[in-house]
């Protein structure tokens, strides 16, 4: 039976204007502006129930890819599985709109595992709505290549001259002013501060000093996240512009 995955989207990414037929890793994927009360979407016609899976999995990917193309947030709502292109309400705001809607050939999906992990990984940092754990989702990106503590560390302090986003390097001097080990900072102060409770330093999410901290260090892990994307998994966002 023929059915049709549908997702709505919460983005501030652009989307096209008018309903829009996209080509995207062998697959035809349908966009719809929003219209009245219904949010903008993306849809796929598929196969039930043996497909049902790939579709979502289609669309997740095309969400993701558009994510790192324009780097803003690209929030998946309501998912719907019907046998007609039914709509779904608003959330809370929607996406500018572009006439000419056109997707280059580079934002396809990649092959590599660890390139499309750290690319979900990156659109889930961008669309968290949440200081701390949108800080701790840009370093899960850097967990994908280096698992351990030692390499992590290691790997930040090489990295951090090679930055040149003027809000990281203004962040950087900053810190090199009171931190000897800047790295082992982001990590400990930050990564950890945030993903465990039970040792110290714990960031308390009330506490308006920690969230201040880690809004001020979140564009060093951006950057660095999107380093690793870029230099070490070999997806270069200037390609796909």
């Amino acid at each position: 039976m023929n059915m049709w995955m549908i997702v709505t989207v919460e983005t501030e990414l652009e989307w096209p204007a008018d309903e829009t037929s996209v080509p995207f890793m062998g697959h035809t994927l349908i966009l719809r502006p929003p219209d009245g009360d219904s949010a903008a979407d993306v849809r796929l016609q598929y196969e039930h129930p043996q497909s049902e899976r790939e579709a979502l999995d289609t669309i997740c990917r095309f969400l993701t890819a558009l994510s790192w193309w324009h780097r803003r947030p690209a929030r998946a709502g309501l998912r719907i599985g019907c046998t007609a292109p039914m709509r779904g309400g608003k959330g809370g705001y929607g996406p500018p709109l572009r006439r000419n809607y056109q997707l280059p050939q580079a934002i396809q999906s990649p092959s590599d595992p660890e390139a499309r992990i750290a690319l979900a990984l990156y659109r889930e940092a961008l669309s968290v709505q949440n200081t701390p754990y949108q800080f701790l989702g840009y370093f899960k990106i850097i967990n994908v290549c280096y698992p351990t503590t030692k390499d992590q560390i290691a790997w930040i302090n090489n990295t951090l001259p090679q930055l040149t986003d003027k809000t990281a390097k203004d962040r950087i001097s900053e810190l090199t002013a009171s931190q000897n080990d800047i790295g082992d900072y982001l990590y400990y102060s930050g990564r950890c501060a945030v993903a465990h409770a039970s040792t110290s330093p714990v960031v308390d999410p009330d506490n308006p000093d920690d969230v201040f901290r880690l809004s001020a260090d979140m564009g060093v892990a951006r950057a660095l996240a999107e380093y690793l994307i870029e230099n070490e998994l070999g997806i270069i966002w200037e390609l796909s512009r």
